[in-house]
């Protein structure tokens, strides 16, 4: 039975619901703060996704097989409805097909229908899809195994491409509309699938391996992004041997969450984004606390052996400081030592000059007894004066006027010829006592002006000593390694307190350009205060969201649950009583009445309850008008299993009557069993010679 639909709230009530949840917030705040993260509440419309594949080619060459080894050529026509890859024997090349179909949809092969045998076998495939009512071929080509370069046509007609024979990519209305080498086909297929079917990629948080814990058990998540490859699980059907209902992984309700998207549940991919966000800020600031602590932890540690080290730089300058040299002092004995040189060469220059008057005097007197031994022109001024000079002027008599008395006898003050006078021996003697005796005085005159000297200069040599090591003591005080070991000391001491105030946070004392540092490194906290209500909103939309998603969910949940029940017995799972499918994607079964949880059915059975959850989707959807499901299913080998021939019969029957009773739903399947040559026409079977090998 049916439910009634319950109804969706526009954008604006939504708005108004989140801002009645936060008191700082109104309807345009919370717009513009949702707006921030990317996310857009608009009032959703029915989806109407379809995927129909018309056309599948496959070329290549069959190796190191038993037998039937050669080159191949497999053109299967499709269309919508039930199709069957069918053989009589098993190893034909089924499975192989079906991957290779998976890989041109899906832009990488479907690994439960991967045989690594066969493949490198292919060379060429070609998909001839419609998407959305959008046709296209899909063109790949495999120069090495599993790494195809990809070729995307597009056509103004589903016909235009079909009529291609082959690889020829040329033809009336067709065009290559992208290209993609090996690295980028993913990519591409996905970007192509996404936005032809209206499908956005849906984020979701995963531990990252090998992250630490915190406190509460939590790792640190990292974002991952599921796109087409994803969403492709409700079109290719886990193998049986899997434990998931649907999807990669189960891991953050993602099978739920496919669920929901491919039921229509409105703003289910806006809740998904909303939670994103608040994971992603809520772990930043997890992380932002974790780094604060632990580098407070760390600062604890540093701490205490930069203060230790402070403390012994500290010492060390002290110590240099007090041994330093007593510049003063030094200064003051250069002073005196200079002082002292000074007066020493003062007395020595005086004492050079008495010597120099001395000598003087000396030679003088010596000359006069020389020519009062022997000038006649003496002998005639015996008793006269002997002037150094002109008694008027003040004129030096100089040695030519000397000469002159003597061999002219001239006088040589006022150069008039002297007088005659007679040799008078005795006053002749009188004079040269005289000047025997001045001679002797001047002598012992110039003596005492020689000793002067010298003792004056002994004297002036010491202070000079005296000065030069007084110089020498202040150089080497002012040049040695004391001030330079001050000084490292003292830049030990700045750099220790600097490390310090960075070790406890405390920017004090810290040069400018470390100041500025660290006042724009910790205004970060004043930047991230700016969110204000940012959080608060993001939580009042959560909660809001996930009460329209859940009310959604079960409803359409209910229908499903019916469906799922019904399909599943129709394709032969049997004393299936009920299943309560919930929003964390668990299946909660019950078989004669009791829990029977999705593991513990046989791997038969598990892909017939996927069958019947996809089918069941699409079926609800149908009902509700909306086709949010592409309407395709890959499946292969539904009866691998199955030890039941009526069992098997029935799961055959099913498939073929759900695809032929709903024209929107294409079933394409792959088996060995008798039962598809009694349900699936020949003109809707593809099978080989003698329904044996299908090469491959």
């Amino acid at each position: 039975m049916t439910t009634e639909p319950l109804p969706v709230p526009s954008e604006a009530e939504l708005y108004e619901q989140i801002a009645a949840r936060v008191p700082s917030a109104d309807a345009e705040r919370v717009r513009d703060a949702l707006t921030a993260h990317g996310i857009q509440l608009t009032s959703p419309l029915p989806a109407r996704r379809q995927l129909v594949v018309h056309r599948l080619y496959c070329e290549g060459t069959k190796s190191d097989t038993d037998d039937n080894d050669g080159p191949f050529t497999r053109d299967m026509t499709l269309g919508p409805g039930p199709w069957a890859i069918a053989s009589t024997l098993n190893n034909a090349g089924k499975s192989s097909l079906l991957w290779a179909l998976s890989y041109a949809l899906r832009g990488d092969g479907f690994d439960a229908f991967k045989r690594p045998e066969t493949v490198g076998w292919f060379s060429h495939v070609r998909a001839d899809i419609e998407v959305a009512g959008v046709a296209a071929s899909i063109r790949l080509t495999f120069d090495k195994p599993d790494r195809p370069s990809c070729r995307l046509l597009s056509a103004d007609t589903l016909d235009h491409l079909t009529v291609l024979e082959g690889s020829q990519e040329t033809g009336t209305g067709v065009r290559v509309v992208a290209t993609a080498e090996p690295d980028g086909v993913k990519e591409l297929i996905d970007r192509f699938m996404l936005d032809r079917l209206g499908l956005r990629p849906l984020p979701l948080w995963a531990a990252e391996a090998g992250a630490p814990k915190d406190a509460d058990g939590n790792r640190d998540s990292a974002e991952r992004v599921h796109g087409w490859a994803s969403y492709f699980y409700a079109i290719a059907m886990n193998a049986g041997n899997s434990n998931i209902l649907l999807g990669p992984t189960s891991y953050n309700q993602l099978p739920v969450k496919l669920m929901q998207l491919f039921l229509d549940v409105p703003y289910a991919s806006e809740l998904t984004q909303i939670n994103t966000a608040r994971k992603k800020e809520t772990q930043e600031s997890n992380r932002v606390q974790r780094r604060a602590l632990e580098d407070t932890q760390a600062r604890e540690q540093q701490t205490e052996p930069l203060r230790r080290a402070l403390s012994t730089a500290k010492e060390k300058v002290a110590a240099l400081e007090a041994g330093q040299p007593d510049l003063t002092g030094l200064l003051a004995d250069v002073d005196a030592a200079a002082r002292r040189i000074a007066h020493d060469q003062a007395a020595l220059q005086e004492a050079e000059e008495g010597h120099a008057l001395a000598r003087k005097a000396r030679l003088k007197d010596e000359r006069a007894v020389h020519r009062a031994e022997q000038s006649s022109a003496a002998r005639a001024l015996l008793g006269a004066l002997e002037p150094e000079s002109c008694p008027r002027c003040d004129h030096e008599i100089d040695d030519a006027r000397r000469t002159a008395e003597e061999s002219e006898h001239r006088c040589s003050v006022c150069a008039s010829p002297l007088p005659e006078v007679e040799d008078d021996p005795e006053a002749r003697a009188a004079l040269l006592s005289r000047l025997e005796d001045r001679v002797n005085a001047s002598r012992a005159a110039e003596d005492n002006a020689r000793q002067a000297v010298e003792t004056t200069g002994t004297t002036c040599d010491t202070s000079r000593a005296a000065y030069e090591l007084a110089n020498a003591r202040l150089t080497a005080a002012r040049s040695g390694s004391w001030y330079s070991r001050l000084d490292s000391a003292r830049e030990a001491v700045y750099q220790l307190r600097g490390a310090l105030a960075v070790a406890t946070g405390n920017g004090t004392g810290l040069p400018e350009v470390v100041g500025d540092y660290v006042t724009a490194t910790t205004s970060l906290a004043d930047v991230e205060d700016d969110s204000d209500d940012s959080d608060a909103i993001l939580e009042a939309a959560a909660e809001v969201l996930s009460k329209v998603v859940a009310d959604h969910s079960k409803a359409l949940f209910t229908d499903l649950n019916d469906e799922i029940v019904s399909i599943a017995h129709d394709l032969g799972v049997a004393n299936l009583t009920s299943v309560d499918l919930n929003l964390a994607g668990h299946l909660n079964a019950r078989k004669t009445g009791k829990k029977h949880p999705f593991k513990a059915f046989s791997p038969t059975d598990r892909l017939r309850m996927r069958i019947a959850a996809i089918v069941g989707m699409i079926k609800v959807g149908r009902k509700r008008g909306i086709l949010s499901h592409p309407g395709l299913l890959l499946i292969d080998a539904p009866t691998a299993e199955e030890l039941s021939h009526d069992n098997a019969r029935q799961c055959i029957k099913t498939l073929y009557e759900t695809a032929a009773d709903d024209p929107g739903i294409q079933i394409v399947i792959t088996s060995i069993d008798d039962a598809v040559w009694e349900f699936f026409p020949e003109d809707r079977t593809v099978t080989g010679p003698d329904k044996r090998q299908l090469r491959p």
